[in-house]
């Protein structure tokens, strides 16, 4: 006969699957979900490009809150790219492309779409605000299929496989085709096509554009200068291996004030924690560089600023 459980038994069971522990999943559930959900869209968002080195100090603006610029850091849309005196960044797009930044400039990411969101095609609009900026389409990045759109001031450039550079400065927009074919229009006048390498264009403020000339290359080597990395001055990059300890405190809450005021700075700024003699120490770091010689530059250069004294290199 085959077994048949009594009322009470089947409202023990109940009474055991109901529990408050099974109410508490299930209504923690849609949180979890909530929660991969985030992590998702932010992986997703992240996929157009990264930091792959910098000089500080640098800064990324998303959605209003201002950070210090780090390597690696990952790129989406609505981002803003900040540099300050004397610093470059190099950035690596989704597609392969590269985008340098000279020091005092404003880059702002309108779009930045990865290829794999939108049928295989890179799309990005870059708006240089200010400053001077070099877009770089690399050998494999030209096999890639990209709509990129660059603002430079008052001139708008399209994009799809080429070696430009530009300026945004309060006298004049300046545009120099180095190599490839590019669209390019001053606002409010006709779109025309630039195709002659080492070329460029200048828009004057308030006034007329001039006709797209010849760039000497005495001024090209001086304009790809002011974009380049400067080895042995303080680049930080995804592969760096010396670190400078800024200072060393016994204090975690007196760390935070010196870490908050560095990173809004511009700079890279950690907390590492090291146990000296069995007591913990709060050591404000920034870890990356390229070379000894890049770290020991940065050394020298913040000694004796924002309370930093003395500061020493190590490899890690």
């Amino acid at each position: 006969m085959k077994y048949q459980p009594d009322v009470k038994t089947l409202l023990l069971k109940c009474d055991h699957l109901f529990s408050p522990v099974f109410f508490k999943l299930i209504l923690l559930f849609p949180l979890f979900l909530f929660s991969i959900g985030l992590i998702f869209s932010s992986v997703v968002c992240a996929a157009g490009g990264k930091v792959e080195a910098l000089q500080m100090p640098a800064w990324l603006e998303r959605e209003g809150t201002l950070s210090a610029l780090t390597p690696g850091m990952v790129l989406q849309s609505g981002d803003t790219i900040k540099t300050g005196p004397a610093s470059r960044i190099l950035l690596k797009m989704d597609e392969g492309s590269l985008v340098k930044l000279g020091e005092n400039a404003v880059l702002n990411f309108d779009t930045l779409i990865p290829a794999d969101q939108k049928q295989g095609i890179f799309e990005a609009a870059l708006n240089l605000v200010k400053g001077a900026f070099r877009f770089t389409t690399s050998a494999l990045g030209h096999k890639r299929r990209r709509q990129v759109d660059v603002r430079i001031g008052s001139i708008t450039a399209g994009i799809r496989g080429t070696d430009i550079w530009g300026s945004s400065k309060i006298d004049k927009d300046v545009l120099c085709l180095i190599e490839g074919r590019i669209s390019a229009q001053n606002q409010g006048e006709p779109e025309f096509i630039m195709e002659d390498p080492l070329s460029f264009y200048i828009v004057p403020k308030d006034k007329p554009a001039l006709p797209v000339a010849p760039v000497p290359e005495t001024k090209l080597a001086k304009w790809a200068d002011e974009t380049e990395l400067q080895p042995g001055t303080g680049i930080l990059s995804i592969d760096g291996q010396w670190a400078v300890n800024l200072m060393s405190i016994e204090n975690e809450s007196s760390a935070r004030p010196i870490l908050a005021s560095l990173t809004a700075a511009g700079y890279a700024v950690k907390i590492e924690t090291a146990i000296v003699n069995g007591k913990n120490w709060y050591r404000l770091r920034v870890s990356g560089f390229k070379t000894r010689e890049d770290a020991r530059a940065f050394a020298a250069g913040i000694d004796g600023s924002y309370g930093v004294l003395h500061p020493w290199i190590v490899k890690f």
